[in-house]
């Protein structure tokens, strides 16, 4: 369902609800819920990168740059940054070893996360790895060679086996694989809207889960992708099934309007999921031991705080603590508002 807004703005609402159902699993895999049930949904980014395929556009280099640079740059290193500097503070209640800043520039840079880095921050390395990834795909259109990204996928996928410091590359060529296809779905004017959704949704959610069970947890950050790297690539592609059919269920529905916000405010809750809540954990002796124990409970809390921000906080204060300082022109409604009563 294509819907218009003021500005010209086009946006598909299947895919604003599929951004909404992807963030909302992120944070549950960032709870600290069992593994087991956390491998079932860890081939989700698959579909970040599918959404991001169909949603791209060719322009001029030096205009899609600055696209890149405001969109995804500069809200890595402002979140970045804000981050370390919240973390750095609750680490003078809660005593947590200075040891996870050692990584900071690493981090920064390269892109490079272990996981000993601090956990609020630790989601941003999929904003490096996603500006890396467009760059990698604009320069390899402009080259005319964009349909050797599937060999660069599977070279990458079955010989780097780790992380490197090396601008996240082997997984930006492993995932680039489904920017792609979105990015020929689009080419083939595939709407995102699908027939037959209950089955599609029913068949998908079961293979996914025998699938999952079998190859175990696909950990992208760390180029890890299963005991069978090769079906990763089979799991990534039932949680696109997954995804899109179940935003496909939720359109009309008293739940969509849920979804929608969380998906128009995914950098935002991406950069912040952790960090907000985490505002609470001075108030707990050992959060660490907390949340791992009541997983389940800090999760709804995340989710809750997360829904009252998005629909409390104006949509310039979000933007500005997202970094996306170039939307914040526009939705500054009490300047508006000032400036009429004056």
């Amino acid at each position: 369902m294509i819907k218009s807004y003021r500005g010209g703005i086009i946006r598909i609402k299947e895919l604003d609800i599929a951004k909404g159902i992807l963030i909302i699993m992120v944070m549950f895999a960032h709870s600290c819920a069992p593994e087991n049930y956390v491998a079932k949904i860890s081939s989700i980014l698959a579909v970040f990168m599918l959404i991001s395929g169909y949603l791209y556009k060719d322009e001029m280099v030096l205009v899609k740059l600055k696209k890149l640079f405001l969109n995804i740059l500069i809200p890595f290193y402002f979140m970045s940054t804000v981050g370390y500097f919240v973390y750095y503070f609750i680490n003078r209640f809660v005593s947590i070893s200075d040891s996870v800043f050692s990584s900071i520039f690493d981090f920064l840079f390269f892109g490079y996360s272990p996981i000993d880095m601090p956990v609020n921050v630790l989601p941003l390395w999929y904003l490096y790895m996603f500006f890396v990834a467009e760059l990698c795909f604009l320069v390899l259109y402009k080259l005319k060679l964009v349909h050797l990204i599937p060999v660069l996928s599977f070279f990458s996928t079955l010989f780097i086996k780790e992380q490197s410091k090396f601008f996240k590359l082997e997984v930006v060529f492993h995932g680039l694989v489904w920017f792609y296809l979105g990015f020929i779905f689009k080419k083939n004017r595939f709407g995102f809207r699908i027939k037959r959704k209950y089955l599609l949704f029913s068949f998908s959610f079961l293979l996914l889960w025998i699938f999952s069970n079998i190859n175990g947890f696909n950990d992208w950050r760390s180029a890890s992708y299963g005991k069978f790297s090769l079906l990763s690539y089979f799991t990534e592609f039932l949680s696109i099934i997954l995804i899109v059919s179940l935003s496909n269920i939720l359109v009309s529905t008293r739940f969509e309007n849920f979804f929608v916000l969380f998906g128009r405010f995914t950098i935002f809750v991406l950069g912040y999921h952790i960090l907000i809540p985490g505002l609470l954990t001075p108030l707990v002796s050992d959060p660490i031991a907390f949340v791992s124990r009541f997983w389940y409970i800090y999760y709804l809390v995340s989710i809750f705080i997360m829904y009252l921000v998005l629909k409390i906080f104006p949509k310039w204060l979000i933007y500005t603590l997202a970094g996306q300082f170039h939307l914040i022109r526009g939705n500054m409604t009490f300047i508006k508002k000032y400036k009429r009563r004056s």
